[in-house]
């Protein structure tokens, strides 16, 4: 089950509220969205997860887009180690480059790790 799904509602009721011409009331309601998502656990970088469709069935299609998804969820949720690493493979994973074994493995349980905290 995605995780969003409780507050989906709730949040797409805000979402038009950006728009608005004022202010405080953009900054109102993006507290608003950030309160909504603590409620259920989750955060900014969890919505733009949610939201991302990249690939057709929602997983990512390739090396480079399963790190660049770790890296964006994984911000606050990852030690620092991790963090440096997925964000460094999402530098270096782009046209089809491939992990070497020992980095695939490592990425894989990292994004296991993290798909357990979002879903």
């Amino acid at each position: 089950m995605n995780a969003l799904a409780p507050v989906a509602p709730k949040i797409a009721k805000l979402i038009p509220r950006l728009a608005s011409d004022h202010d405080g009331e953009v900054i109102a309601t993006v507290r608003a969205i950030r309160r909504t998502l603590e409620s259920a656990g989750l955060d900014l970088h969890a919505l733009a997860a949610g939201l991302d469709s990249s690939s057709c069935d929602g997983e990512p299609a390739t090396w480079q887009e399963l790190a660049a998804w770790c890296r964006n969820i994984g911000q606050h949720r990852l030690s620092l180690k991790e963090f440096v690493f997925v964000a460094d493979m999402a530098d270096r994973l782009v046209l089809d480059a491939q992990p070497s074994a020992k980095q695939a493995a490592w990425l894989r349980a990292i994004y296991a790790k993290l798909k357990k905290v979002v879903a």
